[in-house]
């Protein structure tokens, strides 16, 4: 029977049988980066866009709220806050 161990142990474990250390730094083209590592960041000098913009728009709603909901049948929810 298999004993469980903690997740301390796990890690320590996957970090002596696979050893993440870096192999060296090289320039290569962006199609070829695919599985690559950055060796250093990268810092825009400016905003794209240049603008202010909501990653996501929308809204957020209970589920159960919105059962039995239908396009001939709609629900009225309550707006109770903004973000």
């Amino acid at each position: 029977m298999r004993k469980l161990v903690s997740f301390q142990e796990a890690l320590r474990r996957l970090r002596e049988a696979i050893p993440a250390e870096p192999v060296g730094v090289a320039k290569v083209r962006l199609e070829e980066a695919l599985w690559r590592v950055l060796a250093e960041d990268i810092v825009a000098h400016l905003d794209v866009p240049g603008f202010r913009r909501a990653t996501m728009d929308g809204y957020a709603v209970r589920a159960e709220d919105t059962y039995g909901a239908d396009v001939d049948k709609p629900v009225i929810l309550k707006l109770v806050g903004r973000v």
